[in-house]
């Protein structure tokens, strides 16, 4: 199980790290060591210092709740038509038929996807959107 945790974690700290950017994640992780120094903290106090770090651009704090609140995972399905990109979330359900799954919906993850056009020459040209409803276009 511990195992298992730290590779969640890990991974939600990866998400978090690519999503936000190299040097705005590692200025965050400072500012935490920092503010800690010597001390106890809990999860929200590194939350808190990224939140601070993104000048409330973006709600760390918020996002990050609903990866480690949140039991499972999401399945995101990406439909192209044209130019135009819709991404839907759901909670991923393995080995149990949706009409036996009672559905919350509230139950929705704050999912940073990024993407590439084709206008790039993949050069610092990522883009980000945050899907933090049922669905997005």
């Amino acid at each position: 199980f511990f195992f298992f945790s730290s590779l969640k974690g890990a991974s939600l700290l990866l998400m978090l790290k690519h999503y936000i950017t190299n040097d705005v994640f590692q200025a965050g992780i400072e500012l935490y060591l920092h503010n800690h120094n010597y001390g106890s903290a809990q999860s929200d106090d590194l939350w808190d210092s990224m939140n601070e770090i993104t000048n409330g651009t973006l709600d760390v704090k918020q996002l990050m709740k609903t990866w480690i609140l949140h039991k499972g995972f999401p399945l995101v399905t990406v439909v192209r038509k044209g130019k135009i990109i819709s991404v839907q979330q759901e909670k991923f359900l393995y080995g149990m038929e949706p009409e036996n799954w009672t559905s919350d919906a509230s139950y929705l993850w704050h999912i940073p996807l990024t993407y590439i056009t084709s206008n790039c020459k993949f050069t610092h040209c990522t883009n980000a959107y945050l899907l933090d409803q049922k669905s997005g276009t």
